[in-house]
């Protein structure tokens, strides 16, 4: 009976997927193709800028002063806004630091692939964390467990790190 009711909401998913999966499934698509165009350096540039961006928008109070009392739907555009434009500007940022030695190396599709995934979700995760996305829009129950919830927000923070660990490790 499990089995069945599990089997039904994988078919009812996949044949009538909701929005906020197709905003995923697009997140990670372009993510996969701007890992394989950019490589493993800027790739890593990307995923240091998001964790210093994540800390420093967690706790950058002056924020709150700015969107005191302002609509919700505008809380959350300005609030994206900002965290994209801070990570942007540490992206550029560790660019320039990580490839000052600009020796390519193999690159290894599956590493790409790997970082990219995993870089996706931990920015889908701080989107839920940081930004009020959780009460402007309504999301799935699947995207909700994967992305919104505190354990899956640990583990989209540990996770890029233990790959990064295995990725670049000296051979």
């Amino acid at each position: 009976m499990l089995q069945s009711a599990n089997l039904e909401t994988i078919s009812r998913i996949l044949t009538h997927p909701t929005w906020d999966l197709m905003v995923i499934f697009f997140f990670i698509a372009a993510g996969f193709f701007y890992g394989i165009s950019s490589g493993k350096k800027k790739l890593i540039a990307a995923l240091f800028s998001l964790y210093v961006s994540g800390l420093v928008f967690a706790n950058f109070s002056y924020l709150d002063f700015v969107v005191k009392g302002r609509p919700l739907l505008e809380v959350f555009l300005f609030r994206s806004l900002t965290f994209a434009i801070l990570i942007i500007l540490l992206t550029f940022l560790f660019n320039r630091v990580l490839s000052r030695d600009d020796s390519s190396g193999t690159r290894q599709w599956w590493q790409v692939f790997l970082l990219s995934f995993l870089e996706v979700g931990l920015l889908m995760s701080f989107i839920f964390q940081l930004l009020p996305a959780k009460e402007l829009f309504t999301f799935s129950p699947v995207v909700q467990n994967i992305f919104a919830s505190d354990g899956a927000f640990f583990w989209w923070l540990t996770l890029p790190l233990v790959a990064l660990f295995f990725i670049v490790r000296k051979r």
